[in-house]
């Protein structure tokens, strides 16, 4: 196996709890390090992310290559010039502006330019100050655009998450990688989606991938991907759906991994 990963050509990386530590909220140096040497190495570096392109980081000290957006729904080169993006169909964001209503369902909206949510509940509180991110703009969904939202945000625990993905809404697929929420974004799109529009872009081989992530919206990349690396916080699931599995992001996993695997 390792004489596959010395020939890999591009490695993606989820950014929270992967490259940047639910501890710290800090990339680790180490990390840094690591990204670098691939770089040196001539490997292209992305970031598959459930983010929004407008809440994603700087990172100015760090190059990559491209972005994946919202779990595969936003493709962007390095520069953040977006070259794919899709949308929610307006019928299934028209339901759950419906559903919310009658239930009082807490739910946020993503959109280039815009985060809002409709209203504060207990797990959208929690989320929120896990993240170490301010809570969005509160704003009335009934007097949103509906054709233009990437990716929307529920927050329920998984019966509620199954019920509104399978009953109140049809043209969605859904993912958690926290306890507090579930991303919802367009069926058939997710962060591997995201990676086989970027391979298309640049030519690359998709046997010689390699992913790194820690939440249920990673695996589909850790498990289509050339090789897949959990990291040590993941869910016994998202292990299973990896061929390794390092340490957590504040344990220096990123490294240690490239390190096994005789890539840096």
């Amino acid at each position: 196996m390792n004489g596959l990963l010395h020939q890999t050509e591009a490695v993606f990386f989820d950014f929270d709890g992967t490259l940047q530590g639910f501890d710290t909220h800090q990339i680790s140096l180490s990390t840094m390090r690591s990204l670098h040497a691939l770089k040196n190495q001539g490997i292209k570096i992305f970031i598959a992310t459930g983010r929004s392109l407008d809440g994603f980081p700087a990172l100015q000290e760090l190059e990559f290559d491209g972005y994946i957006f919202n779990n595969g729904v936003i493709c962007t080169d390095d520069k953040r010039d977006i070259f794919h993006i899709s949308y929610i169909d307006e019928w299934d964001v028209k339901q759950l502006i419906d559903y919310s209503v009658q239930e009082n369902l807490a739910f946020s909206v993503m959109k280039l330019g815009h985060f809002s949510i409709n209203h504060v509940n207990d797990y959208a509180e929690r989320t929120f100050n896990f993240l170490n991110i301010p809570v969005p703009e509160i704003a009335d969904p009934l007097l949103l655009r509906t054709d233009d939202i990437t990716q929307l945000n529920i927050f329920v625990d998984e019966d509620k998450e199954h019920f509104v993905v399978n009953t109140v809404m049809r043209n969605v697929e859904s993912s958690r990688w926290m306890p507090y929420f579930a991303d919802i974004n367009p069926k058939g799109l997710n962060k591997m989606a995201g990676i086989t529009k970027m391979a298309e872009r640049f030519g690359i081989d998709i046997s010689k991938t390699l992913a790194f992530g820690d939440g249920g919206n990673d695996k589909p990349m850790l498990a289509g991907c050339g090789f897949g690396v959990a990291m040590g916080t993941a869910n016994t699931d998202v292990k299973q759906a990896a061929n390794y599995v390092t340490h957590s992001a504040d344990e220096d996993g990123v490294y240690k991994a490239l390190k096994y695997l005789k890539m840096i």
